[in-house]
């Protein structure tokens, strides 16, 4: 009898792993509207088997009070329907759950026919530090849920209030609160967020296969990986996660600095300009990763620019020939055109005073401090420098009161001036 026992006590927990692994939140849009254009393309895809009845699940949309500092449920309703086999894959496809905010995704790309679908008429999710839990209908655990809009680092939450805005008494539930388990909990952190200047079909999605807890922000023009199917909306990006992406001027070049949070398949970065006289053209290419779970710093400099204003993007690359394109940053040059030697400053100084230099080429670079005898005081600069401009600080503070010269040799140009300690 025993032995029954542990079978049966295998057996459940086989069931439940498979259960808890086999449906999830895969997709998810919560904010494209504005006052100009008050379509939304609001709405959730759920993946389950194929076959899978809905009712046994329901739909949770939670939001963070501010004042209170705590989550709170703002709308629940139970599902409905059954997962149809169109654009299946694996045995599992897809179920689609869309707001009264949904007209955009209906008017730019449209939900293939034969995917099961259910409106909440009277839903709406929020904009701001919020999320969504699929539970089940007859007891309210949380099988899957994803916070967004969270700082760098900032946890979702352990529990959400049902009692303020839900009636206790939803499908029967005895519960004032849903409790959250960790690995059941995904966060997305800023920046990466929905927003009124979403493009149409943009959204997020999963990366990977089931509860990877890793989310993308997708754009309509490529396939993703985690989706049984191949639907024909909202399909992810390229699975690469940019968190920043800056440009800067240095030593008359530019150079730029770029950060992922995640990877999958990334073949690399192909790295283009324009100017405003050109259009856009490939500088170069830096390897990506491939695949990566942490974030990864990239770099590059360009010294083949002159004076004048450009703009840089990114243009990312799977190992599958997929690419998308970054935001755009435009950064201007002023080109050094001659050496210069500036008058220390303060001067006259005590104790210390600031030399200044011009390099309008990088070269080999000697600023040396002499007295009036010739010899030398101190050697301030020895060694190889880019071309840009240059400060240091002088400290005469164990010297005698008089007339110092500071003198800059660099490639073929020479300097010197005076200057003046008193103390």
């Amino acid at each position: 009898m025993k032995n029954y026992f542990y079978i049966f006590l295998f057996l459940l927990m086989i069931t439940n792993l498979s259960y808890s692994q086999n449906v999830w939140i895969n997709e998810f849009s919560y904010d494209c509207l504005d006052d100009v254009n008050p379509d939304g393309d609001e709405f959730v895809e759920i993946v389950a088997p194929v076959g899978t009845d809905m009712s046994n699940y329901g739909i949770v949309f939670y939001f963070y009070s501010e004042t209170d500092e705590v989550y709170y449920a703002n709308y629940y309703s139970q599902l409905s329907g059954t997962v149809s086999s169109t654009n299946s894959n694996n045995g599992k496809g897809f179920f689609i759950v869309k707001t009264f905010y949904s007209d955009r995704l209906e008017t730019f790309s449209p939900i293939p026919s034969g995917i099961s679908v259910q409106t909440f008429e009277d839903a709406e999710m929020f904009n701001d530090k919020a999320g969504i839990a699929l539970v089940e209908a007859s007891n309210g655990n949380v099988l899957h849920s994803v916070v967004y809009e969270l700082q760098t680092a900032e946890r979702g939450p352990e529990t959400i209030q049902t009692e303020k805005y839900i009636s206790n008494s939803i499908t029967g539930w005895e519960i004032s609160e849903i409790s959250l388990v960790d690995k059941d909990v995904d966060a997305v952190h800023l920046p990466l967020n929905d927003s009124e200047t979403s493009a149409p079909g943009g959204s997020f999605s999963m990366i990977g296969s089931g509860y990877s807890g890793i989310w993308t922000i997708t754009n309509g023009d490529a396939p993703n990986f985690s989706t049984p199917g191949n639907l024909n909306y909202n399909q992810s990006a390229l699975p690469v996660e940019l968190s920043s992406f800056t440009a800067n001027v240095i030593n008359n070049g530019v150079k730029l600095n770029w950060r992922t949070e995640t990877e999958v398949n990334n073949y690399g970065f192909d790295i283009e300009r324009k100017s405003e006289t050109t259009n856009w053209i490939k500088v170069n290419f830096v390897n990506g990763f491939g695949n990566s779970n942490s974030p990864k710093d990239y770099s590059y400099t360009d010294n083949s620019v002159k004076s004048g204003k450009y703009v840089y993007r990114l243009k990312q690359i799977d190992n599958d020939g997929q690419y998308n394109y970054s935001n755009a940053i435009e950064v201007t040059i002023n080109k050094i055109a001659d050496y210069s030697l500036t008058q220390n400053y303060p001067n006259p100084f005590n104790p210390s005073t600031k030399i200044s230099f011009t390099l309008p080429q990088s070269g080999y670079v000697k600023l040396t401090i002499y007295n009036l005898l010739g010899q030398v005081i101190t050697t301030l600069v020895n060694e190889y420098k880019e071309s840009g401009d240059y400060s240091y600080t002088f400290d005469a503070k164990n010297l005698n009161s008089g007339v110092y010269v500071y003198k800059l040799e660099a490639n073929k140009f020479t300097q010197t001036r005076k200057m003046t300690l008193v103390k």
